[in-house]
């Protein structure tokens, strides 16, 4: 990951719904308290649809305003997901889904190169959700460590992990 005098810098990506977004907030101010750099990583669109719900309307979300007051070093970006602030997401999710999964990574791959060539004294990992597929790729190609954060129950983890044995033994319809 690099020598020892090298900080440690989390780029944390979580999945852009609010049962992953949370955990992830959670696990940034957890990281940073024990002395890591984290830059989080939000969708343009999560952010705006964050910043539209709050009272005051900052540049920010207020989500790390109090950890960094307290000197936690984390650092908030957002990037495109591929598709415009006024697409609705929920109402075509396939397109949705399949921008996040192919044209997200693009601009990850963009960012995580920029952040490299800018902070040359870090020792990058990733933490990415793991819905995602793609994080491994871009952690190969910059050497990096990746943390794979699954962020709901372990049942439901183990439930999806031997789903096909499940099914085979008539445990969920097979059709």
């Amino acid at each position: 990951m690099g020598d020892s005098n090298q900080k440690l810098h989390a780029i944390m990506i979580s999945f852009p719904f609010q049962g992953h977004i949370t955990p992830f907030v959670h696990l940034a101010i957890k990281l940073a308290s024990k002395g890591f750099t984290i830059t989080f990583v939000h969708t343009e669109f999560i952010h705006h649809q964050i910043t539209k719900s709050q009272p005051h309307k900052t540049i920010e979300p207020q989500v790390f305003s109090e950890a960094r007051k307290s000197g936690l070093d984390i650092r908030y970006t957002t990037i495109t997901d591929g598709l415009p602030l006024e697409f609705d997401r929920s109402s075509n999710m396939k397109q949705y889904w399949d921008s996040i999964m192919q044209v997200f990574p693009t601009h990850i791959d963009e960012f995580v190169n920029n952040m490299v060539k800018s902070h040359p004294l870090s020792a990058f990992f990733l933490v990415t959700d793991t819905l995602y597929a793609w994080p491994a790729t871009i952690a190969k190609k910059y050497n990096f460590v990746i943390v794979s954060f699954w962020t709901q129950p372990a049942l439901i983890f183990t439930l999806y992990y031997h789903l096909d044995l499940l099914i085979k033994n008539g445990h969920f319809a097979s059709n």
